[in-house]
């Protein structure tokens, strides 16, 4: 979502999206990276409560659980700037330069579209929606090692303290503020983790300002990542909702179910 060349940051001032489909398309994702080329090799199984790929798009959320705002996309255009991508320098802010590691992951994890890397192969589903104010909505579901997701939950929940506030140098050479702070999220299945990360600089003389939720709700060895904002303020009741209503269907494919394409309750 956060990945592209330098546009005009204009057309983005009046609601063009922010964030980008991955390279192969929402509607590629949503069949997840579980198609042929990414399957798990020939005769291999797969560990106990891993996902396959059939339960990874049972799992994703539909446009009925996010509301009459969001509209799900297939495109695969590059429709943003890279505005959270930069260098971070140790010695303008922070005493360990493992510190400015810990935080320039965070701008590039946010760049790659994977929060928590890359999920074992055939086990991912996504799904991308677009907000009628300009800010997009990626949701992934996917199983991890174990050890894998344990190191990067732990380098999740530092980031608000390890980071807080901090300068960026931008790939143009400009500065942006990056701010890192912790977001509840609704309690309920699986483990919930949630930071909000505004970015404020300024893109071919116009300042701008990069409002994204990120919250991750793990499950065993499987997680759900939503990444969610843009250019208008985030919605902290969109990604919460997220978070609320895709934690149980996480539950329920890991279980062995089926869950409903359509809730079932009231979304608020």
């Amino acid at each position: 979502m956060f990945r592209g060349r330098l546009g005009h940051i204009a057309a983005f001032a009046v609601g063009t999206s922010l964030f980008a489909a991955a390279c192969a398309g929402a509607g590629q994702e949503r069949q997840g990276a579980e198609s042929g080329r990414e399957g798990r090799p020939a005769g291999s199984a797969a560990p106990a409560g891993t996902l396959t790929s059939r339960q990874a798009r049972h799992a994703l959320l539909t446009e009925a659980y996010l509301g009459s705002r969001w509209t799900e996309v297939t495109d695969s255009a590059d429709r943003h700037d890279g505005l959270l991508r930069g260098t971070v320098n140790a010695r303008d802010w922070l005493t360990h330069e493992e510190d400015a590691a810990v935080c320039r992951r965070l701008l590039d994890r946010l760049g790659d579209d994977r929060i928590l890397g890359t999920p074992l192969p055939g086990t991912q589903a996504v799904a991308v929606f677009d907000a009628d104010d300009g800010n997009r909505l990626r949701y992934a579901v996917g199983t991890y090692s174990a050890d894998r997701l344990r190191a990067e939950r732990r380098w999740f929940g530092t980031l608000a303290q390890t980071c807080g506030v901090f300068a960026a140098t931008r790939p143009d050479g400009s500065t942006e503020n990056v701010r890192v702070t912790s977001l509840p999220v609704p309690e309920g299945d699986g483990t919930r983790q949630a930071l909000s990360v505004v970015a404020k600089g300024t893109a071919q003389g116009m300042p701008f300002t990069v409002s994204v939720d990120v919250a991750l709700v793990t499950s065993g060895d499987s997680a759900i990542t939503v990444i969610n904002g843009g250019l208008a303020d985030a919605s902290h009741v969109t990604t919460g909702l997220a978070v609320r209503l895709g934690a149980p269907r996480l539950t329920a494919v890991l279980a062995g179910g089926t869950p409903p394409p359509q809730p079932t309750g009231p979304l608020d």
